[in-house]
């Protein structure tokens, strides 16, 4: 990327935010073939949940976030968001065991482990903020890498749980990770005469299921079916299998490793693109709606820049939070790109997104360090000190305290390339470009989160960090707060990769 700002653009749109006349995202027809949104949504617009904004973890880094010297700054870093849902699974909960007798270690999930995620619960949830927990544990078909994986393994699982954490506290089990995966695309059949299994052994804690990852494909190859896809189109057959306490999806935009499949190389132009964002709002659309149909909620439970552990230079700069904020409204909202325009009134979409945090590398080798798409780092060495934020964090930060918990929601046409949302009474606008865009906006008070470059080379989105309102989080996880400056200006300039939210009152 550049790493001088090109030259202004001046663009002329008409905003209205306070008085309300805001040029809002019109329906049209849907696209042949596809069954009407308004068929299958529910009658009511839905609002944004209270506890959208979360992260998920492996299993093999409970020390490094949640030990006793990690936790203090990482507790602090999650009363920041108010509330939300930790996630703690991915490919390790299949992988390690869970051993009451065994000595606590990075490769075996112990009671030591429970106790550390129900400590940090405890002392993140303050007042009316509340944090919950996802706990993933093993279902595949059996190997000999791991012999333990098996219904009375999940019943040993959660029986732990259920001594372990107050009621409330656990959201539900979830029963493999990424089972089209690790049963493999033949494997449904005995995946969908496992689930029910599974679920007993772990009664009366409630699943959570599928928790698929899907090819990353663009989505007109998926909705016209000429690719081969894993299962995606079989979240109807296993939702109805069992009834899940919600329901729950992974979605990569690119991938680390792209080898044959240049749809999937991670650059920055690639991970703010319209394509890739259209593909999000189409698996989020059809899975949150076949979701919706039958009573459960959905929530993007693993979510990331890139597969793999990220792509440096891209899962590590500022162009990550312009992302991630962008990609919280269309879970939140999505705008199927086969039948545009069909749910402005938001009345499908995600109840919330977690975004996943792993080593560099491998599994149970921390002092590698982290997964270059990591929200908050940990600390790689032997002191296992405070865990940092990173620029993604920002974007929680951001989603959280101006968007989570909005009783509106709506995708607003800027007329330019300025992506816009209005939520409540507040005005976000998030320019994806590498040049600066100037909007006409109302009067109000402005916060903006926006890449920041330290060694003053004036790096935009290749930035190493961001800031919001000029702040950064402090070393022991607290938020010095947001400083929004009164504006009567009727136009606001957004620099390449900056979000601005617009509200009328501080």
């Amino acid at each position: 990327m550049s790493r001088r700002r090109p030259r202004r653009r001046a663009v002329v749109a008409a905003l209205a935010l306070f008085a309300l006349p805001l040029t809002l995202l019109a329906p049209s027809t849907p696209h042949a073939g596809a069954a009407p949104v308004a068929d299958v949504l529910p009658a009511a617009p839905t609002a944004v949940a209270r506890d959208f904004v979360g992260l998920s973890i492996e299993w093999s880094l409970i020390e490094r976030y949640m030990g006793p010297t990690a936790r203090p700054a990482f507790v602090q870093l999650l009363r920041n968001l108010g509330s939300g849902v930790l996630r703690i699974g991915g490919s390790s909960q299949d992988l390690m065991p869970f051993d009451p007798a065994a000595p606590n270690t990075d490769e075996i999930i112990t009671p030591e482990d429970l106790r550390s995620i129900r400590a940090t619960l405890d002392q993140a949830s303050h007042g009316h903020d509340a944090w919950r927990v996802v706990l993933g544990t093993a279902m595949s078909p059996p190997k000999e890498t791991r012999p333990f994986v098996s219904p009375e393994h999940a019943k040993a699982f959660a029986t732990a749980v259920r001594q372990t954490f107050r009621p409330g506290q656990v959201t539900g089990i979830e029963l493999g990770n990424e089972p089209d995966l690790s049963y493999g695309t033949s494997g449904l059949d005995r995946y969908v005469a496992d689930l029910p299994v599974y679920a007993a052994a772990i009664s009366p804690t409630k699943a959570i299921t599928p928790n698929t990852s899907e090819d990353i494909l663009p989505w007109q190859q998926i909705h016209e079916r000429t690719v081969p896809t894993r299962w995606f189109w079989n979240w109807q057959q296993i939702l109805d299998t069992q009834r899940p306490v919600h329901s729950s999806d992974h979605f990569y935009p690119l991938a680390r490793t792209c080898v044959n499949k240049p749809y999937r190389c991670p650059s920055i132009p690639a991970l703010l693109s319209a394509e890739h964002l259209a593909s999000l709002d189409y698996q989020v659309a059809v899975h949150s709606a076949d979701a919706a149909q039958r009573g459960l909620t959905y929530r993007l439970e693993e979510t990331n820049t890139a597969a793999g552990r990220g792509a440096d230079g891209v899962s590590n700069v500022a162009a990550s939070a312009t992302y991630a904020v962008d990609m919280m409204f269309h879970v939140a909202c999505p705008q199927p790109p086969d039948q545009p325009g069909s749910n402005t009134d938001c009345r499908i979409g995600g109840v919330g997104v977690n975004l996943h945090n792993a080593e560099v590398r491998a599994f149970f080798e921390p002092e590698e360090g982290n997964g270059y798409y990591n929200a908050v780092n940990y600390d790689p060495s032997p002191a296992i000190g405070a865990p940092t934020a990173q620029p993604e964090y920002y974007a929680l930060l951001l989603f959280s305290h101006f968007v989570q918990g909005a009783m509106t929601l709506r995708p607003v046409d800027t007329g330019t390339e300025v992506q816009g949302w209005r939520a409540d009474g507040r005005l976000v606008l998030i320019n994806k470009t590498d040049q600066p865009i100037t909007v006409a906006t109302p009067r109000g008070f402005v916060d903006r989160l926006t890449p920041y470059d330290p060694t003053g080379a004036g790096r935009m989105l290749d930035a190493p960090q961001v800031r919001i309102d000029g702040q950064a989080v402090r070393a022991d996880g607290s938020w010095p707060g947001f400083r929004p400056r009164l504006t009567h200006q009727t136009a606001t300039t957004l620099v390449p990769g900056e979000v601005v939210v617009i509200s009328n009152h501080p």
